[in-house]
């Protein structure tokens, strides 16, 4: 088979450019029923569906506030409706090995699951996954494909989370959740399939607006050191328990600037990415329903858009990543959001994080996701070197900061200066910021009503 040309993946990018518009035109109550369905797993993979139960003590929810009102000071009182605990949904998957690729889920317990799951796994890496689709949209079904190679590539498991979706629920209940679940992982709460995970086994990974999760998630642990110390204790089903930092973060195309308009390759390379530059749930035209717009009124889906330059919703502008385990970030060369992710590279660099920057010419967002490997070296070039930094993350192995830039023509690897990806200033981003966040206006409604779901 003909390598892919960059003729071939322009007529691709057209085509889920339409698609996405489609899609994101979609009410969003319909949308979220489609895209988070749950669906039998088929082939190698193996999945185990679990809920991670809500402690009746309510520290999670006080960290969440907390460290928001320290990173910001002011904005905890900008939080509404006041967050809540919850259980969360969410599955475990792994590689399976010996089966056809569509070969059926098999009808037994999730225990049985898990522990077949388990007897595949050979490495201790556990990863802990958020998935993308702007905090609203998405399941964990979505990501069962990329997870199974990561898994497969690590020898590990992946822990898909299922984090409550906005609008319906807004920061900072998805950060809540993705605590919750990290914390279950550390310290399983009775009748969990799993025994404790050693936090130097776990890396937290995602995607897209699931990558600025993990990240804000990790924010979220270090400022709690930084407040507390490293010994803080905290109450989590009954007990007191400690919050330690991961062995690290490995994340692709993330969407560490919220709305993304901020960064000059959100521009630039508009033609070339598969993301669209305007939302249409935001014009006159979009289709209300029961969850959009909010009451009162909201001006975006995750949350109230004074927080939108906040370091847990925007960690663009997060200024240091002092302390902060090893980084992997992966991220195409025609992605809108590029120069976000080089901001927080490169912050994090000189902040003393060791970072791994794997940077992929030509590629769009998201594109390990929509890019068959078996046509796409680009594809697995990329799980490679992910699973690879997740493997070395959980292994111990030391970590030195490394920017690489493979090719598109030839995936040759270039080595590039991460302490110096990008000429912007912090103070140029912060105004891009305010700039955008004073031009925001509550979207109260549009002129169409969508139709009532059966």
């Amino acid at each position: 088979m003909a390598k892919p040309s960059r003729a071939d993946l322009a007529a691709l990018i057209k085509v889920g450019r339409a698609a996405m518009r489609q899609g994101l035109s979609t009410p969003v109550v319909l949308r979220q029923q489609k895209t988070t369905a749950d669906r039998k797993a088929k082939g190698r993979v193996w999945v185990s569906r679990v809920t991670l139960p809500a402690p009746a003590e309510d520290d999670i929810c006080q960290i969440v506030l907390e460290v928001t009102e320290k990173l910001d000071p002011g904005s905890a009182d900008k939080v509404y409706p006041k967050p809540t605990v919850a259980s969360v949904q969410a599955q475990w998957t792994g590689f399976r090995s010996g089966v056809a690729p569509k070969e059926p889920e098999p009808a037994i317990s999730e225990a049985e699951k898990f522990c077949n799951l388990m007897s595949e796994v050979h490495s201790p890496t556990t990863i802990l996954y958020t998935y993308g689709g702007g905090h609203y949209i998405n399941g964990p079904a979505t990501r069962r494909a990329a997870t199974a190679k990561l898994a497969e590539l690590t020898g590990g498991r992946c822990l898909i989370l299922q984090h409550r979706l906005a609008p319906q629920n807004p920061f900072p209940a998805q950060l809540i959740d993705a605590l919750t679940a990290y914390l279950c992982l550390l310290y399983p709460p009775p009748n969990s399939h799993h025994s404790p995970v050693l936090p130097s086994h776990i890396v937290l990974g995602g995607d897209s607006t699931g990558a600025q999760l993990a990240i804000s998630l990790l924010q979220i642990i270090l400022a709690f050191h930084q407040i507390h110390g490293s010994s803080q204790t905290l109450n989590f089903h009954g007990k007191k328990v400690q919050l330690p930092v991961p062995a690290g973060l490995a994340v692709q195309s993330p969407a560490f600037d919220h709305n993304g308009y901020c960064v000059p390759s959100w521009y630039t390379n508009g033609p070339y990415d598969l993301m669209i530059e305007d939302w249409p749930a935001y014009k006159s035209d979009f289709p209300s329903d029961e969850a959009w717009p909010t009451n009162p009124p909201r001006a975006n889906f995750y949350c109230d858009a004074s927080l939108l330059n906040h370091p847990l919703v925007s960690p663009i502008v997060t200024r240091t990543w002092k302390s902060a385990p090893p980084m992997y970030i992966a991220v195409g060369g025609a992605e809108r959001i590029l120069d976000s992710a080089k901001i927080v590279a490169q912050t994090a660099a000189n902040s003393g994080a060791a970072v791994l920057y794997d940077e992929y010419e030509h590629m769009p967002h998201n594109w390990p996701m929509v890019l068959p490997e078996s046509v796409w070296p680009h594809t697995r070039r990329c799980y490679e070197t992910w699973a690879q930094a997740c493997l070395m993350l959980a292994s111990g192995v030391p970590v030195k900061t490394l920017g690489k830039l493979t090719t598109f023509d030839t995936l040759e690897i270039k080595e590039i200066d991460v302490k110096h990806l990008i000429n912007i200033t912090r103070e140029e981003i912060e105004e891009a910021l305010r700039k955008e966040q004073a031009g925001l206006k509550p979207w109260t409604g549009g002129s169409l009503k969508a139709k009532p779901l059966l």
